[in-house]
């Protein structure tokens, strides 16, 4: 494990900005299935731990993203970056209604926007 202490290595490679978005596509791809089969399953006796996990990647990927805006990794036109940004807020906004009040209906909410911004970053991706 790493201590906060490190330095951060930079990796010797440039990171290709149309590889990061299809990555980042595959990725809430990936969540956005991993949400559907909670909603599928909303009766099931696990579905909290299902739930959670699902919620956490879901944030994890989101919070990439910002990140990756920050960073200037995704080469993307100002007013794309932007409604990104504004994507990612509301999507930390629904987990959190996700987390503190589960619904099949909330978490279908937030299977679209993972749906949609996967398929934004795909267009982006084929435009840049």
């Amino acid at each position: 494990t790493m201590s906060p202490e490190q330095p951060i290595q930079q990796s010797p490679r440039r990171i290709n900005p149309a590889d990061a978005m299809m990555g980042e596509a595959a990725r809430l791809d990936a969540i956005a299935a991993q949400l559907m089969a909670v909603q599928r399953h909303w009766n099931d006796p696990n579905r909290e731990f299902h739930l959670a996990a699902a919620l956490k990647a879901s944030r994890d990927a989101w919070h990439a993203i910002q990140t990756a805006l920050a960073e200037g990794v995704l080469t993307l036109p100002l007013d794309v970056q932007h409604n990104l940004l504004i994507l990612s807020v509301y999507a930390d906004s629904k987990i959190c209604t996700c987390e503190s009040i589960p619904s099949a209906d909330t978490l279908g909410s937030l299977i679209a926007l993972t749906r949609t911004l996967a398929g934004s970053l795909k267009e982006w991706q084929v435009a840049a």
